[in-house]
């Protein structure tokens, strides 16, 4: 308990208006940047060309159209990239949140232009790493049915490598982080709700442009994921499992063991930066059946009974 009112003591937690500053690829980083501005962040998603380009469209809508968000994006890299801008923003950054939708990370030499003097608060995306419910199982469900199953490998490396990283990087400029682990990574679009509001869904989420992206299947079992699998559990530090065992028979539409909704994953990612129990901490975010996804302040419960766990 006194580990935990220490570290109230010293959270920085950012409020609407605070300048946040989003980098990776992939839906989550999407994700992570729609909900950022719609929580009142000053957001600017810094990603590659070709994702500048597509994500419009994938977070606009008429429940939110273009123009109503304070959301900007930033080539990182081609013949519109500037440097000088890019460091700028960093450097005036509060927050920033650092997500990858796949299996690459950050490099530590990376990591040196979005953390800066100045930052309050960077939340990164990691992954289960303690090898639970990983082995044969689970990548023969990665081979043969589901290529976004998380199965561990020579990949938690890297991803152990990057959060040393984060957190070294973070405390030399005096700012506090949190790391959000996830699962086998899992819808994260809106479901039915934009055109069926009764159809089930979330509709902060992207939009069904999404579904047109990546594997296709017969059956969009995307979107059914993202009309029944919105409830959320979180736990403190990295003891979830993988899928296990039971990984063929949930690797698409079925709630399994390793789960994370990305959905639930670009949340956290965004809470972090405003909860203070999520200080210099890491959660596992996992799926579950649900067809509520959670609210503001149901986050900052979860984040909170979680730190409280471990006190």
């Amino acid at each position: 308990m006194l580990q935990l009112m220490v570290a109230l003591t010293h959270a920085s937690v950012l409020s609407p208006g605070s300048k946040v500053v989003i980098a990776g690829a992939g839906p989550v980083c999407y994700c992570a940047a729609k909900l950022a501005a719609l929580g009142g962040f000053e957001t600017t998603a810094l990603m590659y060309p070709q994702e500048c380009e597509a994500g419009p469209g994938l977070i606009y809508n008429d429940k939110c159209p273009q123009g109503s968000l304070p959301l900007t994006f930033v080539p990182i890299a081609g013949p519109d990239a500037e440097e000088a801008t890019i460091e700028a923003l960093c450097g005036e950054a509060e927050g920033v949140i650092l997500a990858i939708d796949g299996e690459n990370v950050f490099g530590a030499s990376v990591l040196e232009t979005f953390i800066k003097p100045g930052l309050k608060r960077v939340s990164v995306m990691s992954r289960y790493l303690n090898g639970a419910g990983m082995g044969f199982f689970a990548n023969s469900a990665k081979f043969a049915a589901n290529k976004d199953i998380w199965a561990g490998g020579g990949a938690v490396e890297a991803y152990t490598a990057m959060e040393k990283a984060v957190i070294a990087q973070a405390a030399a400029v005096g700012a506090e982080h949190t790391i959000i682990r996830a699962g086998t990574l899992k819808g994260g679009a809106s479901g039915s709700a934009l055109s069926e509001p009764d159809g089930g869904g979330e509709v902060t989420l992207l939009n069904p442009e999404f579904y047109k992206m990546g594997q296709q299947d017969v059956a969009n079992w995307r979107l059914l994921y993202d009309t029944a699998a919105l409830a959320v559990k979180i736990v403190p530090g990295d003891t979830l499992p993988g899928p296990g065992a039971s990984a063929v028979f949930t690797a698409l539409e079925k709630v399994g063991s390793g789960d994370s909704h990305r959905g639930a994953v670009a949340a956290s990612l965004v809470e972090a930066l405003r909860v203070p129990e999520t200080a210099n901490r890491d959660f596992s975010i996992a799926a579950e059946e649900g067809r509520q996804f959670p609210t503001e302040a149901e986050w900052a419960s979860k984040f909170a009974a979680a730190a409280a766990s471990s006190a």
